[in-house]
């Protein structure tokens, strides 16, 4: 079973599948080490059917890795973060699956699930001889990057990352009772234009968490 779900923001190829929100995005298998998971990219399809489909795939986790903005004076291209809390400066999505009773309601403390983020701090030392173990992420939008001026904003906001797609996939991921965490690559300042980086590049540190990462209880026990 992919225990596991990788939301990326590299193009992926592989099949759709229906859902009572419309077609997915595309998931593909990855091999990681001695782990298989599951791995997808923020597409055009509606996040609710995405997310959905990886958890009736079998998927109990969602992390997302993905190449952001630095926000903070103390980081620099090629850190690594893994945030303990997130700020959604997004507007105008499907934020949550119960649209026909006004909502849901998810604990947000803590904001990751901590055996995620220790599983993904041991195996970001596998790519950064520094990984910053704790931080906020401001999501600003996944049609395009930050102006300098909302770069300025969230800095003083009290982000120190800023990047594109943890909402409302992970929001969403958590009304599914899926464990939800961020591996985050600085790429690039605040305002200013990059690149982003390879999914090879995050292999070593997923692999290294997905071999930190505690075995449920039926596992463990079996």
């Amino acid at each position: 079973m992919n225990r596991v779900a990788i939301l990326t923001d590299i193009p992926q190829n592989g099949p759709t599948y229906q859902t009572e929100y419309g077609e997915t995005a595309p998931v593909a298998e990855t091999r990681l080490g001695r782990h298989t998971a599951l791995i997808c990219a923020a597409a055009h399809a509606d996040p609710r059917a995405t997310v959905r489909a990886l958890r009736d795939l079998g998927a109990t986790h969602l992390w997302l890795c993905e190449s952001v903005a630095a926000l903070s004076r103390l980081l620099d291209s090629g850190d690594v973060l893994i945030p303990d809390d997130y700020i959604d400066g997004t507007r105008g999505y499907t934020y949550t699956t119960y649209t026909e009773t006004a909502g849901g309601y998810v604990q947000q403390i803590p904001a990751f699930d901590p055996a995620s983020r220790d599983a993904l701090i041991q195996g970001a030392r596998a790519i950064s001889p520094r990984p910053f173990t704790r931080g906020v992420y401001v999501c600003v939008s996944p049609t395009r990057l930050e102006t300098p001026a909302e770069a300025a904003f969230w800095a003083r906001a009290g982000a120190h990352v800023a990047g594109r797609f943890l909402s409302p996939w992970l929001t969403l991921a958590r009304e599914l009772d899926m464990h939800v965490a961020v591996l985050a690559l600085v790429v690039r300042d605040g305002g200013q234009p990059g690149q982003t980086s390879s999914f090879t590049t995050y292999a070593p540190a997923l692999t290294a968490a997905l071999d930190a990462l505690p075995l449920p209880m039926d596992q463990a026990h079996g």
